[in-house]
């Protein structure tokens, strides 16, 4: 239920060209996503390697200088609100800006990333490279699913990440230079990117990471898309 919920909450009836380009066959925003199940991520290594970096950027990255604390990301503050009494009360760091962020796959990536964690080397392949080859994650259930592909169920998937952005890169340039943008990541003082197309495109803000230690898939969720039902067919004509 409380899933359910997050995907209504954090829903927004807007698209982007990467919605057509990578669902050719049914371009349309839906309206709405049904959750069909849901599970926790019990991966011991990858939680091991994320709380070593969480302690690290909690006791660094509010000392430089560049830093500021982002509490507005609406996925994260969906579900610390939506967390029912009977779940363990969900507990976020924000001197390490740490959020909850979707990202959209196919069951299959689902099941290969909490296994083995996020591939770097694959970062950007179905995503894109506005703002660098990268791991993109959305708060916004709408955009990740831009990126979902169906099992032969018919059910998409969406990870539901912890992630650690650190120092930010804040971005709302409506045509930003990817190579620096992942410079000021690899070898200057940021950690991630948040690009803000929300706010220069009235689309969604997106959240570009470039190291596997910075991301945790909690829970998978399949779900199915839900579209208007089609209008009645036409009466037959009477006959003559």
């Amino acid at each position: 239920e409380d899933f359910q919920k997050l995907l209504q909450a954090t829903y927004r009836p807007t698209w982007t060209r990467d919605r057509r380009k990578h669902n050719p066959e049914q371009p349309n925003v839906p309206q709405g996503y049904r959750v069909v199940e849901a599970w926790h991520n019990e991966n011991s290594k990858q939680w091991r390697q994320y709380s070593i970096k969480r302690e690290s950027l909690k006791k660094s990255a509010p000392g430089e200088a560049l830093f500021s604390e982002y509490t507005n990301v609406k996925s994260a503050l969906a579900w610390s609100q939506l967390t029912s009494a009977g779940r363990e009360r969900v507990q976020l760091a924000p001197a390490a800006n740490e959020w909850y962020l979707f990202h959209g796959c196919s069951p299959e990536a689902a099941r290969n990333i909490v296994r083995t964690g996020f591939k770097m080397s694959f970062a950007g392949r179905n995503t894109g490279t506005l703002y660098g080859r990268g791991t993109y994650l959305a708060e916004s259930i709408t955009k990740s699913d831009e990126y979902s592909k169906p099992n032969g169920a018919g059910c998409y998937a969406v990870l539901l990440c912890r992630a650690l952005g650190g120092v930010v890169r804040y971005t709302d340039e409506v045509t930003p230079d990817p190579e620096e943008l992942v410079c000021s990541c690899i070898e200057g003082p940021y950690d991630c990117i948040l690009g803000d197309r929300e706010k220069c495109r009235n689309t969604f803000r997106e959240f570009v990471f470039f190291d596997t230690e910075h991301l945790y898939p909690e829970y998978v969720l399949h779900y199915t898309r839900e579209y208007p039902a089609p209008p009645p067919p036409p009466p037959s004509a009477p006959a003559p």
